[in-house]
């Protein structure tokens, strides 16, 4: 008798265990990552470049996924440089587009480039900006190659489709700020990401 009884219970624990795990999976949430077109794209691939050949068609896009390209070669001069005129980019690009939202694909490039990278590698190149950028002569000779490539030059999609406004803007809205001043922009971007000395 207890044994029939102790096979009972064993049944209708079981019973209500599977139902509750059935009922668990019928009310879990189901996520959906919507992303808009152009989101975070980059146009080119550039490989480890050095600023002889860096223009400013190229975007934050196009530039930190460089890096890691620059560290597997051990050219951690190319990728200061990258990192440095990425960077600038990126805070040009937030002044003159309007959805706040859409500013923290900056941040989201970089944590991919360094993701890319081997830890050894990452721990390399953090060094390596430190010691060429960190330096006034190292930082001057980087904020002379950022200024001679130019402001950026290029319309920024990556960092608009990135935003809410993604989804939300009319067709009339190019998501940027209207009458923005590109030379007054360009000068808060050396002063303000690099504090590049007066050039």
């Amino acid at each position: 008798m207890r044994a029939i009884i102790g096979i009972s219970i064993i049944g209708f624990t079981l019973f209500v265990a599977t139902n509750c795990f059935a009922a668990e999976q019928v009310s879990r949430p189901q996520i959906i990552n919507y992303e808009a077109p152009g989101n975070l794209e980059s146009n080119y691939d550039l490989g480890c470049v050095g600023t002889e050949k860096l223009e400013n068609k190229f975007t934050p896009a196009d530039l930190y996924q460089a890096i890691p390209a620059c560290t597997k070669q051990g050219k951690y001069k190319e990728g200061a440089v990258l990192f440095a005129l990425a960077g600038t980019y990126g805070r040009f690009d937030t002044l003159r587009v309007t959805d706040q939202s859409a500013h923290q694909a900056v941040t989201v490039l970089k944590i991919q480039a360094f993701s890319a990278m081997p830890p050894d590698q990452q721990n390399a190149f953090k060094e390596s900006v430190s010691k060429i950028i960190g330096n006034p002569d190292g930082l001057a000779a980087a904020c002379k190659e950022i200024a001679r490539i130019g402001p950026p030059d290029y319309y920024p999609r990556y960092m608009i489709q990135h935003g809410m406004g993604a989804f939300t803007k009319t067709g009339a809205d190019d998501g940027l700020v209207k009458n923005f001043n590109t030379s007054a922009a360009w000068k808060q971007s050396l002063d303000t990401y690099l504090q590049c000395p007066n050039l």
